[in-house]
């Protein structure tokens, strides 16, 4: 296979590289995907083994049934140091009840991995870097985010724990030079916190990228094990109060530096006890269309929450706006989250993973911060009747120019109720249409898996997007995508200007291809690329890019090039037009 680094410098406010090549041949998983005449137009090829990726979850499952043993812990692409190809870091959760510190033989830590690109066979092969990057982190881990916090071009990394009284909450990886500086968020009023998913973007207008984190139950090891002598399952998360979500406010650009805990004074107020939100997936996006970013939780049992951003701060819409209960007026389990442009209207609408039964569920953009939930009619919901979902992606996995949907799916209970439910579920892909959405008729891996986390790259090079599936007491799934015929695709890196290096809440637009957010967060635990990507079908043979900065400045981009992957520097004048 031969694969092109990108070029260290760029002119004319973008850079384009062809990406050629020829297929490495390897065996398929699962019976559907072997052979040349496969029904899929895709197929997804674990090559965790054949990358050297030996990392292991651990769970810290010890029969005591403590509900954070259930949750999984995610994963995050990042190119940490800066060569053009995405690197993997895993998050560990480990020992429960957590403690700070671990014995020398305990092997459970989080883990980075560098790609190396593809050696002399053209595989391309990742190595264990995490002592040389500086990385000791111990703690029961949870989620991790991949960003610039501070605006210096290197990508950081964040990551949430469920936290005792002697072991980290948030902690923040900062990146220098390849170099990981480990700096402790949590909160010291607080004895016991639980965080899930994180989100990150500017919410409070001056610039800097601030962090919002959800957390999820009030959990006690010492009282929480499994409920009753008779129960030999974990509880039911509806016997636990919630907790309160957390906005690390950036101070980057207030002169300080550092972070401050201030979700009360952007207006996040909430009520106590169980009407607190039982956070487990988080997102920042401008649902409104005024270039102002939009909160979004998926709450697990309690209602989601939607607060928008006004001149005042933020204001709760969540029942308003009928994205906080499905179409029956209940209360769902949301776990991930994706956005998606799902009706091509050009507004943001929201896909949520939920419980077995409760069906996963398309919240509809209507317009004027109203949403409607569009499961059924949509196609997305009645495939996950049978599934738990966890980890969710929203992308063009088979470049045909239709977002599809990637869902990560296993239980919590070893032994669910239902007979035609499992521990272990096959994840679920779903193919995007003008028509809605259909299940694919190939198997995603060879045999169903606890699954969790899900964060897409396109970690080869060659065009389309990859992505990693983490498992619980399991090691993780790095699946590369294969599809059946060549494709015409579009790849979009942003540079901002200034602290918003990533342009994060940028939106782009290909006419024919559809509207993407740049996003940081979504899914569950876990965080994707910033890379967008567009397949291109015929529609789009002669059309435009547009990218709508968070600073309001426009740049067109007019009939882009197939093939070749856009870097994009934001103009510091109004508008901006490529020919």
């Amino acid at each position: 296979m031969s694969i092109l680094r990108p070029p260290a410098n760029s002119t004319n406010g973008m850079w384009s590289r062809q990406l050629t090549g020829s297929c490495v041949l390897v065996l398929m998983i699962g019976a559907s995907h072997v052979g040349a005449q496969s029904a899929c137009p895709l197929s997804f090829v674990d090559q965790t083994g054949a990358l050297g990726i030996d990392f292991v979850h651990v769970s810290g499952a010890t029969g005591e049934k403590y509900l954070p043993e259930t949750m999984g812990a995610g994963a995050a692409w990042l190119d940490f140091d800066g060569d053009g190809w995405m690197d993997l870091y895993l998050v560990q959760s480990g020992e429960f009840p957590p403690v700070r510190e671990r014995s020398a033989t305990e092997q459970a830590s989080d883990r980075l991995y560098r790609n190396l690109g593809p050696d002399a066979s053209g595989q391309v092969r990742f190595e264990d870097v995490t002592v040389r990057a500086g990385i000791d982190l111990h703690g029961y881990g949870q989620g991790v985010l991949a960003w610039d916090f501070d605006g210096d071009r290197d990508q950081d990394l964040v990551v949430s724990h469920f936290s005792g009284e002697d072991s980290v909450g948030e902690v923040l990886l900062e990146n220098r030079g390849g170099v990981f500086n480990a700096r402790d968020l949590t909160d010291k009023e607080v004895s016991r916190l639980w965080g899930s998913s994180m989100t990150a973007g500017d919410v409070d207008g001056d610039g800097d990228l601030d962090l919002y984190v959800a957390r999820y139950l009030e959990f006690d090891p010492k009282t929480g094990g499994s409920c009753g002598s008779e129960n030999v399952e974990y509880c039911d998360p509806s016997q636990f109060a919630g907790q309160r979500d957390q906005l690390w406010r950036n101070l980057l650009n207030d002169g300080g530096g550092g972070f401050r805990a201030d979700a009360a004074a952007m207006g996040f107020q909430l009520p106590p006890g169980e009407l607190v939100g039982k956070g487990l997936g988080t997102l920042l996006v401008d649902v409104t269309g005024d270039r102002l970013l939009d909160l979004y939780v998926a709450n697990d049992i309690t209602p989601n929450h939607l607060f928008i951003r006004d001149g005042q701060g933020f204001r709760d819409d969540s029942l308003l706006s009928g994205a906080a209960v499905n179409a029956a007026g209940r209360a769902e389990a949301g776990m991930g989250l994706a956005v998606i442009d799902d009706d091509r209207d050009g507004d943001p609408d929201l896909l949520v993973t939920n419980f077995d039964v409760e069906t996963n569920t398309l919240y509809r953009n209507e317009g004027d911060g109203f949403f409607a939930d569009q499961a059924i009619e949509s196609g997305f919901g009645l495939p996950s009747f049978n599934d738990l979902g966890f980890g969710l992606l929203a992308e063009d996995f088979d470049l045909d120019g239709w977002v599809d949907t990637y869902t990560a799916n296993g239980h919590i209970f070893e032994q669910p109720k239902r007979r035609n439910v499992a521990y272990r579920q096959a994840d679920k892909l779903l193919r995007g249409s003008e028509s809605g959405f259909v299940a694919a008729t190939c198997a995603v891996t060879s045999a169903p898996r606890v699954s969790r986390g899900a964060a897409s790259a396109d970690y080869d090079l060659d065009g389309d997007l990859d992505l990693v599936v983490t498992h619980v007491d399991d090691a993780p799934g790095v699946l590369e995508t294969r599809l059946e015929q060549r494709a015409r695709w579009l790849a979009v890196d942003l540079l901002g200007r200034g602290v918003n290096s990533e342009a994060i809440g940028a939106v782009v637009t290909v006419a024919g291809a559809g509207r993407r957010w740049v996003v940081a967060g979504g899914s569950y635990l876990s965080s994707s690329s910033r890379q967008l990507r567009f397949g291109l079908s015929k529609a789009a043979e002669s059309s435009q890019l547009e990218v709508a900065w968070p600073s309001g400045r426009t740049v067109v981009i007019r009939n882009p090039p197939s093939g070749k992957i856009l870097r994009v520097h934001e103009p510091a004048i109004a508008r901006e037009e490529a020919p």
